[in-house]
């Protein structure tokens, strides 16, 4: 049995798989989840190229079979890396996919409302005060229709797709550039006496974490906001 050869043939599929896994899940050919899986898969497969070529590299005899191992090992190190790299950020994130700077009271959806009936930001009050306490309101000196052109013109800046909007309402979604999985953001704003007041509302249409990405695009805004 040539194990260099097929060493180095297992860690192109694992790149292959890498590539393919991105691909697919970012063009919606697979879900999330499937393309998760995938890259899971490619970082098991290149692991153990890896391991296999730092174990027999010196005891092969062959100057191509120890060519071969070196390559594989350059070749497999895209998916451990991007592999370990996700790991590392999931496992940093929370399985919260639904926050509002108003939990009392969260913006409601109405074009995207068909993706956000089976959870909802009330499930996770106790969680989202805990893990997000910088998370809140943004109160303005603005009249509403003052303080809508200039969100607006934010959410053209932040690159944020609009899908919908009316007077003290608006909705835009935002698609993760690797996988393309869509958050999707309402916006209300609501008149004071000194003013408005803005509040936002990102959810995944995932069921599952949403990598932190819905707390950080609130951030974003707030403080883009706040320039």
């Amino acid at each position: 049995m040539n194990i260099p050869i097929y060493t180095r043939k297992a860690a192109i599929f694992s790149l292959i798989l890498l590539l393919l896994s991105i691909a697919a899940a970012r063009f919606h050919w697979i879900s999330y989840e499937a393309g998760t899986i995938a890259l899971g898969v490619a970082g098991i497969i290149s692991f153990s190229c890896i391991s296999i070529a730092a174990l027999l590299t010196r005891r092969t005899h062959s100057e191509q079979g120890r060519r071969q191992f070196s390559q594989a090992s350059l070749i497999s190190l895209p998916a451990i890396i991007f592999s370990s790299l996700s790991l590392i950020y999931s496992s940093n994130s929370t399985l919260i996919q639904d926050l509002s700077t108003d939990i009392e009271n969260p913006p409601a959806y109405i074009f995207s409302a068909q993706y956000h009936q089976t959870h909802s930001s009330l499930a996770n009050r106790q969680q989202q005060r805990e893990i997000y306490p910088g998370i809140h309101s943004i109160p303005t000196l603005l009249s509403v229709p003052e303080a809508q052109v200039k969100v607006l013109a934010m959410i053209d800046d932040l690159g944020w797709e609009l899908s919908y909007q009316e007077q003290g309402h608006i909705e835009v979604n935002v698609t993760n550039t690797w996988f393309g999985f869509t958050d999707d953001i309402v916006i209300r704003i609501s008149e004071t006496k000194s003013g408005s007041i803005i509040d936002l509302r990102s959810a995944s249409r995932s069921n599952r974490g949403d990598l932190n990405t819905n707390a950080e695009q609130i951030r974003d805004f707030t403080l883009h906001y706040l320039q």
